[in-house]
């Protein structure tokens, strides 16, 4: 199937975007300084989100530190995986105008990968609150300090 000009445009968008991480990974390989922001939820509520250490975890994976990556978030190899994929057959699909797969539309898919990152994000909430820095976050949190 023939991609129109919008879903062309759409996808260099999308290109863009799965395309910052490794712009950011390359900059700091050159040796810049790249700051990003902190974890909205968790400055907001004191809460970790599901991707909390995400972004550590994929820089180890760029300096081949993959048991720091896996410390920092577990999931961090399969995400990268489905990144690289995803730009694949992004990059294929702007070249060809054709679209390629639908992959991304199966619904068992998705349900699959939201099961398995909300339990493993259940499992370190429940680490954090066992240890009592869940707790100590959330009376930290801006939204603790307004209430």
């Amino acid at each position: 199937m023939a991609l129109s000009k919008p879903s062309i445009y759409l996808r260099l968008g999308i290109l863009g975007a799965l395309c910052t991480p490794l712009l950011i990974v390359v900059l700091q390989g050159l040796g810049h300084e790249v700051h990003l922001w902190g974890c909205p939820l968790k400055a907001l509520v004191g809460i970790p989100c599901p991707t909390w250490g995400m972004t550590r975890a994929v820089f180890a994976i760029a300096n081949r530190q993959w048991s720091t990556a896996m410390h920092h978030h577990l999931l961090s190899p399969l995400v990268i995986l489905l990144w690289a994929i995803a730009l694949g057959q992004i990059c294929a699909e702007v070249v060809t105008q054709r679209i390629w797969s639908r992959w991304w539309q199966r619904r068992p898919l998705w349900l699959s990968g939201l099961a398995l990152m909300f339990g493993y994000h259940g499992l370190r909430l429940y680490g954090l609150w066992t240890t009592g820095v869940l707790a100590t976050d959330m009376q930290q949190s801006f939204l603790s300090h307004l209430l």
